[in-house]
């Protein structure tokens, strides 16, 4: 009771408060969108619902709607107009929802869906490793389910799409749906996010859009152009309205996304091994090595999507649609580390005065007081190398559908069937060099919360000081594809209580399929020798590969001074000579079968609720209760390892499991423009594809550090969650609310990745798997204050703010590690505070934007146990971005856009505290300028 209690208060306190002006609050002019029920372009597509209009009938509903709101607008759309669009959805919808509205065609304010999410309350995004937003939460937790145009869509073979694939100028609105309903999908516990794309019967007659930009990145110091052009039309004729639409563009990036990092903290030991102490008597803690992986690319991303509409008739249409994306990314992963902790005595030590209980288990000092070391420097015969990896990736997402959708005054029924295809191949090539010993690495603090460090003498610049060591390949190829089919029927029933059923079937068959490539690290003929203070002579680098092998990789304020590894281009180009010098037979390695599976599914759903409403006190309600129901029946092919022989044998394992999700809301009508909601579902979210295969992928031990071995779990069960979401909403003025949500989830079985240290082979591994948590809970609350300021005198009266805060906190009981003891350990990803503030001006033809996104420290996952104990956990890069805009005439438009003005950095650690960092993100800053033309 008391995680609630809070939450609770909070929500009573919104009522109370907006009830006092609910006099007046009926006096406001009401928005001008009023989304119903029936509004569903598209069959599945989420829906909406506003009031109940008693005795009205579906078709009158949809008509009502479509005369209503205007999402893609004939002539130029202010950011107010967008907004008041945004929130007439919010509104009018029969669930939580939260949505962002084009202002104009191509004109989100992100380059792409995923970096346009996070402007909405409660989601939150961070950066990849290859420069752009990849991850994608709302409300703290990743278990998301993605439609397009209503239909589910995945990328490669996961179940959620990758939202950084699709540009920001194909989508006309974005719709996050934090609670669930019977006819949504099920699959995503977190909520269902909605991409919706232009139609030509959106538009009155023919329609030219056109964007160009420009976009220059600091850290990759280049020039990058984006595009894209819309071409539609419709056409009136005897057999009815035609409307064909196609859409295309284009990106390209150049990035420059650099870490710096610290290995994980241990008990700090001399050259011997005998651990160090303070003077009085306390363990030391220091890295246990230092190094910088630098991500240096060039992505290509094309989109093109079509759409074709007929209605032969104000009853019936049919249509025809689908999206085309392609990703090809080439980069180069240079790295860059040292060694030295425990393989000789440091120098020049200094210790902090953060100290804390030892809380590696198992160890001979767990328990005792140990202290992070401050800075340190270490020479002798230690290990210092760069490694270059070669990365070539290319990707494709495709869905096409047809369908039909047919309404009288009582009925409203569609059909529709869709195909998906998906798939991902990513090459790499990887050599590594060391450098020869002796070897002097300056540890020299964390200033900058980083691990500042860098090499004597600058030894790393010289090119005589690298020898060969392995050559690693790796290949994977993904592909998945999905054909499913729905049939969805809404029935009015023209009645004073039930006013409406919603009914529908579902079919979808789901395959996916992986392949890996074996990973061994070959050792250059020869062998390395001794791999520091006596290496091969005949494997040094400029005596293998005397011409273009070594390229300068940048600098960082906490590496500031270049270091050498080889060049990508080397690396690709010369792939055959290399395989030959390595004694490697040419061509790729083959296939591994800890890295393959094959999964089917065939998803079978039928779903019915009903629509209600009257008054209560005087005051109109209305609400939906429903249920959804679903059986999987799921094949799975893969190999299992057994560690004792080492040895790989078929398994073919199959489930079939029915599912029931109920459902229900209730929202009051305090006044057209104050209501209040309450909504309850069960929904739950399935394990990822590659979390259910049994094999282990090894990746072998090296001098420095132990293998990586990854995986899954065949025994991981659906994750569950009972939803409670209750709000208070205020919609004071067009394009002006004020509302609070409060949330609860009761997870159960919550899927968790684990690092294990373990032995196989007789050598020692570290294992990274899912498990099945135990029973667990999220919980928090939400508010979002919208309003453009026209009571201020001009010019002020352009002026226009948009608010949102969500408190969120979480936890479940899970083992500390596999094996373990159970614990009650916090939910990954969630972040306590979050929130958005975005400043607008909108006035004379100028449109400007200042948005700040927050997001407080969270639990990133769970490290191998160390002496800070397994916590990692991150401060991520909270930003502040800026567009402008000036209409020069009703055609054409000039733009400008630059991203984290203030270069914000991703910060990561292990354990709480500040005096650990495990690594820090560059995260890059972009000016753009372009323009945008409309016909």
């Amino acid at each position: 009771m008391n995680r609630i209690s809070i939450q609770t208060t909070l929500l009573a306190t919104m009522i109370a408060a907006a009830l006092a002006p609910a006099a007046h609050a009926g006096d406001q002019p009401p928005a001008t969108d009023t989304t119903q029920a029936a509004n569903q372009t598209t069959p599945g597509a989420p829906s909406s619902t506003t009031a109940p209009v008693k005795n009205k009938t579906q078709a009158e509903r949809e008509a009502e709607a479509k005369n209503a709101i205007n999402l893609s607008g004939v002539t130029v759309t202010p950011v107010r107009d967008s907004l008041q669009s945004a929130q007439s959805l919010k509104q009018n919808a029969r669930m939580v929802v939260d949505s962002i509205v084009a202002e104009d065609i191509g004109k989100l304010p992100d380059n792409s869906v995923a970096d346009a999410l996070q402007r909405i309350t409660g989601v939150q995004v961070a950066q990849g490793f290859q420069g752009e937003t990849s991850s994608v939460v709302i409300r703290g937790l990743p278990n998301v389910i993605t439609t397009l145009n209503g239909r589910e869509i995945f990328s490669g073979v996961g179940r959620a799409f990758a939202f950084q694939n699709l540009p920001a100028t194909a989508v006309k609105t974005v719709s996050v749906y934090k609670s669930s309903e019977a006819s949504l999908i099920d699959g995503g516990i977190a909520g269902l996010v909605d991409m919706q794309l232009y139609r030509p019967l959106d538009f009155d007659g023919s329609k030219v859009a056109a964007t160009i930009n420009e976009t220059h990145s600091h850290y990759a110091d280049h020039n990058d152009p984006t595009g894209s052009v819309l071409l539609s039309n419709r056409w009136h004729t005897d057999a009815g309205d035609f409307g064909a639409l196609i859409n295309a563009g284009y990106s390209r990036q150049h990035y420059d996304y650099n870490a710096v990092w610290g290995d994980f903290p241990k008990v700090l030991t001399d050259g011997t091994g005998t651990p160090m102490r303070t003077s009085a008597g306390n363990l030391i803690s220091a890295p246990n090595g230092f190094g910088a992986d630098y991500n240096i690319g060039d992505r290509k991303r094309e989109e093109a999507n079509y759409a074709l509409q007929w209605k032969p008739n104000d009853q019936t249409e049919f249509y025809a649609e689908g999206l085309y994306d392609w990703d090809s990314d080439q980069y180069n992963q240079p790295f860059y580390f040292s060694f030295p902790v425990g393989s000789v005595t440091p120098s020049a030590l200094t210790v902090g005065n953060n100290c804390y209980p030892n809380q590696l288990g198992g160890s001979p000092f767990y328990g005792q007081t140990i202290c992070d070391a401050t800075s340190g420097t270490w020479t002798g015969n230690t290990y210092a190398a760069t490694s270059t990896q070669a990365h070539q990736e290319h990707g494709h997402d495709i869905q096409n559908s047809l369908g039909a959708k047919w309404h009288n005054d009582r009925w409203n029924l569609s059909t529709d069937f869709s195909w998906n295809s998906t798939s991902f191949h990513e090459d790499t090539f990887i050599i590594d060099t060391f450098l020869k010993a002796p070897v002097t690495t300056i540890w020299s603090g964390n200033q900058g919360n980083r691990a500042n460090w860098l090499i004597g003498n600058n030894a790393q610049l010289d090119p005589a000081n690298y020898y060969l060591n392995g050559l690693f390949q790796d290949w994977n190829d993904q592909q998945a594809s999905q054909f499913a089919w729905r049939a969805d029927g809404t029935f009015d029933f023209q009645n004073d209580f039930f006013q409406y059923a919603d009914f529908g079937v579902r079919y979808s068959d789901h395959k996916a399929e992986y392949h890996g490539s074996v990973d061994i690290s070959t050792a250059p003929p020869g062998g390395t020798g001794a791999i520091s203070d006596n290496p091969n002579p005949a494997n040094q680098v400029i005596a293998r590969f005397p011409n273009g092998y070594f390229c300068d990789q940048p600098t960082t304020p906490a590496i500031p001074v270049s270091w050498l590894s080889g060049c990508y281009n080397y690396l690709v180009d010369n792939k055959g000579a290399i395989r030959n010098l390595y004694g490697l037979d040419a061509g790729q390695p083959g296939e591994d079968n800890g890295r393959f599976y094959q999964i089917k599914e065939h998803a079978y759903a039928a779903y019915f609720q009903v629509g209600y409403g009257n008054t209560l006190f005087g005051l109109p309600f209305d609400g939906l209760a429903g249920i959804r129901m679903e059986r999987t029946q799921r094949r799975l092919n893969a190999y299992s390892y057994d560690a004792g022989t080492n040895l790989y044998s078929p398994i073919d394992d199959a489930t079939n499991s029915p599912v029931y999700l109920p459902n229900f809301s209730f929202n009051l009508h305090f006044t057209d423009n104050l209501q209040a909601r309450f909504v309850a579902a069960k929904t739950l979210t399935y394990p990822d594809f590659g979390q259910l295969n049994p094999s282990i992928s090894l990746n072998p031990p090296t001098i420095n550090r132990a293998g990586a071995a990854a995986s899954g779990n065949p025994d991981l069960k659906p994750i569950r969650s009972t939803n409670y979401d209750a709000s208070l909403e205020w919609y004071f003025a067009p394009a002006s609310y004020l509302s609070g949500t409060v949330f609860y989830r009761d997870i159960n079985g919550y899927i968790q990745n684990y690092i294990t240290d373990v032995t196989i082979g007789g050598l020692p591994y570290q294992l990274s798997s899912p498990q099945s948590a135990g029973s667990g809970h999220l919980d928090g609350a939400e508010a979002a204050y919208q309003q453009f300021f026209d009571f201020l005198p001009e010019p002020f009266n352009g002026l226009g703010v948009q608010l949102n805060y969500t408190y969120i906190e979480g936890s479940t009981r899970s083992p500390q590690f596999i094996g373990g003891p159970v614990v009650v350990s916090p939910l990954q990803n969630v972040s306590r505070n979050n929130g958005n503030a975005v400043l607008i001006y909108e006035k004379y033809g100028w449109s400007a934007r200042l948005a700040y996104n927050y997001r407080s420290r969270f639990v990133d996952g769970f490290n191998a146990p160390n002496v800070a104990g397994v916590l990692d956990e991150v401060t991520p890069a909270n930003q502040t971005d800026f567009s402008l805009s000036y209409d020069f005439n009703k055609y054409l438009t000039g733009v400008f856009n630059a991203t984290n003005i203030f270069g914000a950095n991703f910060h990561n650690y292990f354990g709480d505290g500040t005096t650990r960092p495990r690594d820090i993100r560059y995260q890059d800053r972009t000016v753009g300028v372009g323009l945008r033309l409309k016909l």
